[in-house]
């Protein structure tokens, strides 16, 4: 009597494919790990009898009979990160039009607003499968639950500046250029009191400093003022209702992150009052007609691509971290306007 229940298909295995294309089960497992050690008619053999049977092979075995998985880590921090998300669909086209198989796992599934919450499950699973290499996309609330492994596989981390990890490379937006685009636009327009809310971390940090340069090398590092609250629109909202509650306030509001300037436009358009606010991030809300917000566009996309072309160049043991700035542009809309006398 057959073990198989009726209607359920026993799922072929690398000895079925061996047995009915006529070649070694070791010439199967070379075809699908390193195919270029197949000559072009067994591999093409292998890989047609593969498909007619439905022979995928298994990751999980791959990685426990072989010093890797075969296959490269993507880790992303916050699954409800808008910013974060073209970043992975970019290093992921690069990644597979390169021919790699790829593994997209994260790192947090909070919600919005609140507390992310590392889920070290998600992070032991990909470190198990021992990935050949690994892309962190975006700012793991603990980065040391990757240590382990980013000192065993080249590492590079996309889009923060949060690393403190062993990594061949860091890649993020130029904030120098984005924010002196910001500013040179602003002054274009007959703005000097321009204010800005900055983030937290070092993100937040780095582009608060931009900003200050920006102002400075317009001359007008008296009129620079920067409130500390974070990326939330609830921050941009308290921080800008402070700004015209002032006995000077700004004509113009910069802010470290795009829901931080939608927060700070409806404290504006609440008070009355004609004050210029851009962001940073071109987010999907910027776009959005009640709000057309101008922007800093990091081109996340680009940001992956590049990335995922640092991964692949990345060798074992590769322990001085480059640095690659994309460079931004801005994006014009019209929560910006003139300075009005």
């Amino acid at each position: 009597m057959s073990s198989v229940e009726p209607g359920h298909q026993k799922r072929p295995t690398i000895r079925d494919v061996a047995a009915a294309a006529g070649v070694s089960k070791s010439l199967v497992s070379r075809a699908f790990v390193d195919p270029g050690r197949v000559g072009a008619e067994s591999f093409h053999r292998i890989m047609s009898t593969a498909e007619h049977l439905g022979f995928r092979p298994s990751w999980s075995a791959r990685a426990l009979n072989s010093s890797d998985g075969g296959f490269i880590g993507i880790v992303m921090s916050d699954l409800y990160s808008a910013a974060l998300a073209p970043i992975v669909v970019g290093a992921y086209r690069q990644l597979r039009e390169s021919g790699h198989e790829v593994l997209l796992s994260t790192a947090s599934l909070s919600q919005p607003g609140a507390d992310r919450t590392l889920e070290e499950a998600q992070v032991a699973f990909i470190h198990d499968l021992r990935p050949s290499s690994l892309l962190i996309v975006g700012a793991v609330r603990d980065m040391r639950s990757l240590g382990p492994l980013a000192a065993q596989v080249p590492t590079v981390v996309a889009g923060s500046r949060e690393v403190d990890l062993p990594v061949a490379a860091e890649v993020f937006t130029d904030d120098v250029a984005g924010m002196d685009d910001v500013i040179t636009h602003l002054v274009g327009l007959g703005h000097r009191d321009i204010a800005h809310i900055a983030g937290i971390g070092r993100v937040g940090v780095a582009r608060a400093a931009a900003y200050e340069k920006a102002m400075a090398r317009h001359g007008l590092g008296a009129h620079t003022h920067v409130e500390w609250g974070d990326f939330e629109e609830h921050a941009g909202y308290r921080s800008t209702r402070e700004f015209l509650a002032s006995a000077s306030p700004p004509t113009a509001i910069t802010t470290a992150g795009d829901p931080a300037a939608a927060g700070a436009l409806a404290a504006v358009r609440e008070a009355g009052v004609d004050v210029a606010v851009v962001g940073y991030g071109n987010a999907p809300l910027a776009g959005y007609g009640l709000i057309q917000l101008t922007t800093v566009d990091p081109d996340n996309q680009k940001i992956g691509a590049a990335a995922a072309s640092a991964l692949l160049a990345a060798r074992p043991g590769d322990d001085a971290a480059r640095q690659i700035r994309i460079r931004p542009r801005l994006v014009v809309r019209s929560s910006a306007g003139r300075s009005r006398p």
